[in-house]
């Protein structure tokens, strides 16, 4: 019996002491174990962070380059525009300018006719070709006019003011001495209106 309770008490005493030693064990495990799962926890909440900060970093980059492109289109768009512009104001003045250059001339070739029609008509007063010459000038004041009219509609203001003044000067009764000055000022006027236009 004596063994028996020996034995009983060894395996008691073994069960016991295996009991305690299993109960710190499976304690031992599950912090290893719940220390294994905060740690990776840690390292996932690290890991996602790291890569929030990665996309944030990323988007803002992506914006910024976004902001870059449009506003070097925008300024390419711009002077794209702006050449287009001086292109056309370019093409606009030199239209212009061959509009006006050919009214002026229209107009000085019309007045010279004239001119001379009238000297020959008053050179011829007196004389039986007097009235023909006289018929030959007053056509051509009719194409002074029509000239005038076209230097009007061109202008500018002091290239209509000098060609109303060399209109005049053809007058029948204007002295003859008044039709070169005229021609000079008209001359004048019109060189500069069209190499500053």
């Amino acid at each position: 019996m004596t063994a028996w309770i020996a034995a009983g008490s060894a395996v008691a005493g073994a069960l016991a002491g295996g009991a305690v030693t299993g109960w710190f064990t499976l304690a031992a495990a599950r912090k290893q174990a719940q220390g294994t799962v905060d740690a990776a926890a840690r390292q996932a909440d690290a890991a996602w962070a790291a890569g929030q900060r990665q996309a944030d970093a990323a988007w803002e980059a992506g914006r910024r380059q976004a902001d870059a492109a449009w506003e070097a289109g925008r300024l390419q768009a711009d002077a794209q525009l702006d050449v287009a512009r001086q292109t056309l104001t370019a093409q606009h003045l030199a239209a212009q300018r061959e509009v006006r250059r050919a009214a002026y001339a229209a107009f000085l070739t019309a007045t010279n006719t004239a001119h001379q029609h009238r000297r020959e008509w008053q050179h011829a007063l007196g004389t039986p070709e007097a009235a023909s010459r006289r018929d030959r000038y007053q056509t051509a004041r009719l194409a002074v006019t029509e000239a005038l009219t076209l230097v009007r509609l061109e202008g500018p203001d002091p290239v209509v003011l000098a060609a109303e003044t060399l209109e005049r000067s053809l007058d029948a009764n204007a002295p003859q001495d008044h039709y070169q000055p005229a021609h000079i000022a008209f001359l004048d006027a019109a060189r500069t209106a069209l190499t500053t236009a």
